[in-house]
């Protein structure tokens, strides 16, 4: 069972509809694979609910109506949804029905020895999304943030620090970590990654490294 949850900060974010894309595609993808986490997505839901019953009400614009029919009148009525996606393979419905391909099918970027890369396209400016296939024993180089990094487990196991991560597991991380992940067990390790701002690198030959961020 999924044992590392997105923070409070990121479900409220999505349960209000304020996430990023980026970041919204990744909460569907976990509460895809995690479905007993939706329980606290509706807690999320019911506390914003609650506190919008209780705000001081706003009065409305004399033309309020007028506007709201005329809106309504020009407003273009969407074409029928495609069936609901299917998993596929380890990818979570949410994410199969982006990429629309098996990840043995995408075209992988190699980035260090045992770790490969594959960039999603079409995210706003700022909002780097890809997915890393990486093997055991691999691991990243030491970094920080300068934005912040959500991470999400598809498969294999990563262990950051001294929390092992898995399949569903988030993990965040933002500039006040300072962290070098590695891949464990017997698994290749996929993960979702979604990073607003660049990586900056800490360990050795980090200055040079860091000309090409």
């Amino acid at each position: 069972m999924t044992s590392h949850l997105p923070s409070d900060a990121m479900l409220a974010a999505f349960a209000s509809g304020t996430a990023t894309p980026g970041v919204d595609l990744l909460m569907r993808s976990h509460l895809a694979i995690a479905p007993h986490c939706v329980e606290r997505l509706h807690l999320m839901q019911d506390v914003g609910g609650a506190l919008l019953h209780d705000a001081p009400a706003v009065p409305l614009a004399k033309d309020a109506l007028n506007r709201t029919l005329t809106r309504l009148d020009t407003l273009e009525v969407d074409p029928p949804e495609d069936p609901a996606p299917e998993p596929l393979g380890i990818l979570p419905a949410p994410l199969a029905a982006v990429l629309g391909r098996p990840v043995d099918d995408l075209h992988w970027q190699f980035r260090l020895p045992g770790l490969h890369e594959y960039v999603l396209e079409g995210y706003s400016e700022g909002e780097d999304v890809s997915l890393l296939r990486a093997r055991p024993g691999a691991g990243m180089l030491q970094h920080t943030h300068h934005g912040e990094e959500a991470t999400l487990i598809l498969s294999g196991e990563m262990t950051d620090g001294d929390t092992v991560l898995r399949r569903g597991d988030i993990a965040e991380a933002d500039g006040d970590h300072d962290h070098r992940p590695r891949i464990t067990g017997d698994e290749i390790c996929y993960c979702l990654i979604v990073m607003s701002g660049k990586m900056r690198f800490t360990g050795p030959f980090s200055r040079a490294l860091n000309l090409f961020t």
